[in-house]
């Protein structure tokens, strides 16, 4: 255990899973606190700048990995030249300096803009975790023991996709040069091969090294805005800092040792002292490389640990490292690896800034245990969160070293103080006890600082419970959280999570450091009620209690202020991340200009971007010079615009108020120290809930497994070997079978898809064409198994089943959201957390109402498909010359644009294939694909037009384009089951209401569809109708609302309401297709909006209601409707709400609005509602569900079956039908062997499935024989007064005012829903879009064809 407290006990937030699976929220007080506008605007910055964030580091992450291929190469580098390279004001610079560097410096000033906007949790707002979540996972402990230290499951991920990247670089880099290396090209260079090879090995190894350059500086650029943004805190991205050091300089070494067997070898050892003032400098590079060896030398733990000051001052070496790096390579390569270290010069030159005031000490308090809490004046904006660290140094100990400590204090409870603890473990700690614990008398002591640093927020108040594992001075960091949840729970009407602290020390001496849980004001209190704190104290090295010592008592100094002291500050003033990216992009922004001119009016007259005639070094010192002026210079003007102004005037009218110290926290004289005699065990202040064990170590197993909670958040600080014990622990506590597969399908799915689509994009690239698609056929194209489709068949079709047959796994794993979830109130967070990305954009328009991740996936798409377009043409109109279109064939010559017209159609045609490729997932009403990511077919039809649209319009093109091209070239002439029909209600409105036989077992939730196809109407036409019954109410029936609206429900209404008896109706149904579950829960208030029969899907949703209200005690939204219909015969379907023989319970709160638009007044008095029963026939059956009750595991089991067939299928007559005919020449007629594979694609698809559904069939379906004697006509009235008089309302002769009636509505949370004409649906879209109240969540579930 060091002086570095935080650094060398990282703190590690874990969390073990408790046995509840209940969820818990805080409950609210006033029933729901809906946000302000204000609010609402926070949200939508943050959510824009963290999407541009997204956009533009993916889009460097890719220009990454695309620079080792070809394409990069020879398409991209030359074109980017083009645009940037050739400029006057920064030549051949610009390249890098816009594609590279300004990209990452965008990222830093949106990230300030977001943690700008980004508001700590309210309270109340702070959901409880829970077991069993993906993130939770993710953030669990994977390896404990080893070089990496404790690394969690999401550190791994990462971690193995930078190595994967590296390795990618490496292995394309070899590839694409060592192809190019010859023993010809290699003796035109007086080379031997080997010696060749070597001297390209070395140089794509140092490119490698460039890439862990780049993210070098970012871990430890502690007042940067991107760890905070994702986050991360400066001292837990030290261990990043440590793995990406070692990385680069194993690196580096190996590049440059491979550089000296190559001189060696060629016997130009003279080079190794070559400064060469136009190309590489090979002395700088060994310059820069020996600056790092030294670092790495003395940054192993054994030699930091034995010798701290020889690896704190040699570490200044990366000054000489990065210089010598920038004249080693050049500032035009240096821009690729430069934006990292540029971020951390500019928080680097703050501090420096911040370091140069003089800080206020009013008081520090000596313990017997060598330790001492120093208490700093502190500016009272100056806000940070529990467990930050401040680097202090103190010029009389040593001026260049500082050391960072723990921030003990919370500024919630002491907003003007600031105070730290430092263990005397060290000669710079140890000097500071023996001066401040002698007798002499000191009434001033010189400190500076540098911070604070933390995390942007804790969240803390998520869980149940907390336990807080210390050993020896690692307890720090933990009295700033106690003292947080202290200052909390006086101010804010909140659960506070029980509190254990079990803490370590080697003597009883220690045992003092628990005195400072409590400020120093604060040591006379008690613990307020609502804090249910524990400390477990064990004192290993000592049996029983000393005698208590005459010396050890705490000794509290006070000290004087000087006038030159300040009160510790944020550099940048209140709103230090906008002033951040202020500095930033201004800083850049001056450095472009002066970098302009220069270029412009010096080193461009001289030597016109040719690189030959200016001396590279001299332009790589200007380049160095002119970043370090602009940061200077920016970063200046940002601190003392913001110490002269308000904030500036705050610290000094607060140094001016704090000359005498108050009688509750200081002696009654400021210039005379005192001794405050106290108990050095914590009996005083925290004797109830202390626990002393001597002699004996914490038996962390037994004491972290018997804390109860849902959620258990545990933190460590301490020894190594104690954070590997903790970690271990929580590693090992077991998750559910369920949670553990979802988690783990899922990373895989995400995993397959994203390989499918890295594929798709590089099929138009060069890359592809020559490396990648060669590759693959010599290894899966040539097999006398599947021939060549095998490439396509196992790249491209294999991956997409595999991930259905995932979906399927995952869905079947996947619960229903219960009630009590619903109840307790955490699916209303864990929803509204996405609430912004679910509101509407467009509202009119083509597209109708899409929203917000509709159109960033729409987006997507179509850069898709304009990247593969772009890339396509460009190889079309470079490639295809005039001699090439000459001998385009044997028999015809082409002119140039006939080639170029040929070409564009085939990729016309290609760019279609990937339309095609998603054009049936929407409509594949039973896949497991939409359902997994939460889609319905009803929702996805809207898709499946867009794709078709996109699909014809590119085929259509490729087509006529084809056509036009023969023509110039003179080339022309070149079902099902018959379901039960239980009776039907023939409604006065041209309706009717069809219920059917249902089996028990087949469950479907409210909104979903059923296809209906009556086959004496049209044998072939199937149309979509919304179910109006509930699985739950209606457990044996399902009921469907048919219209009266075209030539096919017109003819089943006329059938039914005629006077003639009909006994028998034969139907066939498919469905029924829909959410696997709702969440109309989750909302305190659901309004529904229907235009006509739109309201048939809120019959089922009210009618799921009624039996939840009627069967479960959890809080029912209250219900709107909101109905119009043209006329007053329309409002017998307000009869169609409750199913036959039904009643309103009386927990259901609901309230109809019905507006008819057409007539003044009513025009009917009575209307008859017919109803019709039909007999039973032996061939008919309940609606069942056509793969039993595991559906989707009988679906992955058909896919994978089916595949597997296929494959089996196609083997076998490839292997002993087809090869012996082709071998593989690819003579075998092509049009036989597509016949050939579809028909095996139908044979396996066909067998499977009917064997599954037959053996599903035998084992579930029930037939019901019951025959239902007929029913005389009812009369009822037409209006909803007979069942629902009390809560309906009918206006006659105006239309429903939906933006009053919707803006007024109360409630935190309010669920719109709209089904009805294109118009309602755009109006209702416009009122919930992003300029309406944030309470209402807009939902259309129309079906749109």
């Amino acid at each position: 255990m060091g002086r570095l407290i935080l650094p060398t006990k990282a703190i590690i937030s874990l969390k073990i899973i408790g046995q509840r699976e209940r969820m818990e929220i805080v409950k609210r007080n006033n029933g729901g606190l809906s946000p302000s506008a204000g609010e609402e605007f926070n949200g939508m910055i943050k959510g824009v700048s963290k999407f541009f964030m997204m956009v533009v580091f993916l889009g460097t992450i890719m220009l990454w990995i695309m620079m080792p291929t070809l394409t990069y190469r020879n398409k991209w580098l030359p074109y980017m030249r083009l645009k940037f390279g050739a400029s006057t004001y920064f030549g051949s610079s610009g390249t890098t300096l816009f594609m590279y560097m300004f990209p990452m410096v965008v990222v830093a000033c949106l990230g300030c803009v977001y943690l700008h906007f980004k508001k700590r949790k309210n309270p109340h707002h702070i959901v409880r975790e829970t077991n069993g979540g993906v993130l939770s996972a993710l953030r669990k402990p994977m390896l404990v023991k080893g070089p990496l230290g404790i690394v969690s499951a999401t550190e791994i991920m990462f971690l193995a996709m930078f190595v994967a990247l590296l390795l990618w670089s490496f292995i394309t880099y070899l590839r694409n040069n060592f192809a190019t290396i010859t023993p010809r090209s290699a003796a035109a260079h007086g080379e031997s091969l080997w010696q060749a090879k070597l001297e390209s090995a070395a140089l794509r190894i140092g490119l490698i090294g460039n890439i862990c350059l780049a993210f070098l500086f970012l871990p430890v650029a502690r007042g940067s805005s991107l760890l905070p943004a994702v986050g991360l805190t400066s001292e837990s991205s030290i261990k990043y800092h440590i793995w990406l050091g070692h990385m680069v300089l194993a690196i580096f070494t190996v590049h440059g040792l491979c550089y000296v067997i190559y001189w060696v070898s060629m016997h130009e050892t003279s080079q190794m002292l070559m400064w060469d003032t136009k190309d590489i400098s090979n002395l700088a590079g060994e310059i820069s490389l020996v600056a790092g060896l030294l670092m790495w030398a003395t940054a192993f733990p054994a030699m930091r640990r034995r010798f701290f000051e020889v690896f704190f001052y040699t570490h200044y070496l990366y000054i000489v490292f990065m210089l010598f790096f920038v004249l080693h390579v050049g500032i035009t390569f240096s821009f690729i690896a430069l934006p990292g270290f540029y971020i951390f010069m500019v928080d680097r030159f703050l501090r420096f800034l911040q370091s140069r005031d003089n800080i206020r000490v009013l008081s520090a308090r000596i313990l017997p245990s060598h330790t001492i809490e120093l208490t700093f004046s502190k500016n009272p904006r100056l806000v940070y969160s529990p467990t930050s660290i401040l680097f202090v140094n103190i010029p009389s100990i040593s001026k260049l070293q500082w050391h960072p400590f723990t921030i003990t204090s919370s500024s919630k409870l002491e907003p003007e103080k600031l105070s730290v603890v430092i263990k005397s473990e060290g000669k710079w700690s140890t000097k500071l006890y023996q001066r401040l614990s002698s007798s002499a008398q000191i009434d001033h002591l010189a400190v500076s600082v540098e911070g604070p640093y933390g995390p942007a927020s804790t969240d803390f108040l998520r869980h149940e419970a907390l336990v807080m594992v210390s050993g020896g001075s690692g307890v720090t960091p933990f009295i700033s959280v106690i003292r947080d949840m202290i200052a909390t729970s006086q101010n804010q009407k909140c659960k506070i999570p029980k509190i254990t602290l079990i803490c370590a020390f080697k003597n009883s001496s220690e045992i003092s450091m628990l005195d400072l849980v409590l400020p120093l004001s604060g040591l006379q209190t008690q613990l307020s009620s609502d804090i249910n704190i524990k400390i477990e104290a064990f004192i290993t090295r000592e049996k029983e209690p000393r005698s208590e010592s005459p010396t050890e008592k705490i000794k509290t100094l006070w000290f004087k202020p000087s006038l030159s002291d300040q009160p510790i500050s944020s550099i940048l003033g209140p709103n230090s991340w906008l002033w951040l990216g202020g500095t930033l992009s201004s800083s850049f922004l001056i450095f472009l200009i002066i970098i302009g001119i220069i270029t412009r009016y010096y080193i461009y007259p001289i030597d016109h971007n040719t690189n030959k005639f200016y001396s590279l070094t001299s332009k790589n010192i200007i380049y160095i010079l002119v970043i370090c002026v602009s940061i200077m210079a920016t970063s200046s003007a940002a601190m003392f615009w913001n110490k002269k102004n308000k904030y500036g005037n705050i610290e000094n009218k607060q140094v001016q108020n704090v000359d005498v110290p108050s009688p509750t926290s200081s002696p009654t004289s400021c210039g005379n120290n005192s001794l405050r005699e106290i108990e050095s065990s914590p009996q005083e202040s925290l004797v109830q809930c202390t626990n002393l064990h001597y002699g004996e170590r914490p038996n962390l197993t037994k004491l972290l497994l018997d804390v109860e909670g849902s959620s258990v958040g545990v933190l460590v600080c301490g020894p190594k070997k104690m954070r590997q014990n903790v970690a271990e622990i929580c590693s090992s506590g077991e998750m559910s079978k369920d949670v553990t597969m979802k988690v783990t399908i899922k990373l895989l799915a995400m995993a397959i898809l994203g390989g499918t689509m890295v594929i798709w994009i590089m099929m138009p690239t060069s890359t592809y064409k020559k490396i990648w698609l060669t590759s693959m056929r010599a290894k899966l194209g040539k097999t006398t198994t599947f021939g060549k489709p095998g490439v396509n068949l196992l790249v491209y079709m294999f991956p997409m089943i595999l991930l259905a047959f995932l979906g399927c796994i995952y869905l079947h794993l996947k619960k229903k959201t219960s009630v009590d979830q619903f109840h307790s109130g955490l699916e209303r967070k864990k929803r509204d957390k996405f609430g912004a990305l679910r509101k509407p954009l467009l509202v009119k328009g083509p597209l109708g109402i899409v929203t917000v991740t509709e159109v960033m996936f729409l987006t997507m798409f179509m850069i898709l498909l304009l990247w593969s377009l772009t890339n396509y043409f460009y190889y079309t109109f470079v490639t295809i010359t005039p001699q090439s279109a000459a001998v385009h064939g044997d028999k015809i010559k082409l002119k140039r644009w006939e080639a170029r017209l040929d070409s564009i159609s085939v990729r016309l045609g290609v760019a279609g294939n990937i339309c095609l490729a998603f054009l049936f997932y929407p409509v594949a009403r039973g896949s497991s694909l939409l359902a997994a990511v939460g889609l319905t077919s009803e929702s996805s039809i809207k898709y499946h037009i867009w794709l078709g649209h996109l699909v014809m319009t590119l085929v259509t093109s490729h087509g006529v384009c084809y056509v036009i091209y023969w023509i110039s070239t003179n080339q022309v002439y070149q079902s099902h089951n018959n379901v039960k029909l239980v009776s039907a209600r023939v409604l006065p409105c041209d309706t009717v209401e069809l219920t059917f036989s249902k089996n028990p077992m087949l469950m479907y939730s409210p909104t979903s569809i059923l296809f209906v196809n009556i086959p004496s109407i049209s044998k072939l036409q199937w149309h979509p109708f919304t179910i109006t019954s509930s699985s739950k109410l209606e457990p044996e029936k399902l009921g469907v609302v048919i219209k009266g609206q075209g030539k096919w429900s017109t003819k089943l209404y006329q059938m039914l309401s005629s006077s003639d008896q009909i006994d028998r109706l034969t139907v066939s149904v498919e469905g029924p297709y829909g959410p696997t579950s709702t969440d109309f829960l989750r909302h305190d208030s659901l309004v529904m909006v229907s235009g006509g029969s739109g309201i048939t899907p809120f019959i089922s949703i009210i009618r799921d209601l009624i039996y939840l209200s009627s069967t479960s005690t959890c809080q029912i939204p209250k219900m709107t409707l909101i109905c119009a219909f043209k006329h007053s015969s329309d409002l017998s379907m307000l009869d169609l709400i409750l199913p036959i023989s039904s009643e309103i319970s009386s927990f259901l709160d609901i309230q109809i609005k019905a507006f008819v638009t057409r007539e003044t007044e009513s025009t009917h008095n009575k209307n008859i509602i017919k109803p019709l029963c039909f007999k039973p026939y032996v061939s008919d059956n309940p609606i069942s569900p056509i793969l039993g009750p595991n559906s989707w595991l009988c679906l992955a089991t058909i896919l994978s079956s089916s595949f597997m067939i296929f494959i089996i299928i196609i083997g076998i007559i490839t292997r002993y039908h087809i090869y012996p005919i082709d071998q593989g020449l690819n003579k075998y007629t092509s049009a036989y062997k597509s016949i050939i594979y579809l028909l095996a694609i139908s044979v396996s698809v066909v067998a499977t499935s009917s064997i599954v559904v037959f053996s599903n069939k035998k084992q579930y379906c029930t037939k019901n024989d019951q025959v239902v004697e007929g029913l005389s006509p009812l009369v009822t009235e037409s209006s909803p007064q007979q069942l629902l008089s009390q809560s309906t309302s009918i206006h006659y002769g105006e239309r429903p005012n939906l933006n009053k009636l919707l803006v007024g509505l109360k409630g935190s949370s309010v669920g719109v829903l709209v089904c009805g004409p294109r118009k309602m649906r755009q109006e209702v879209a416009k009122i919930c879009s992003f300029r309406s109240p944030e309470n209402l969540q807009f939902e259309s579930i129309s079906f749109s064809w």
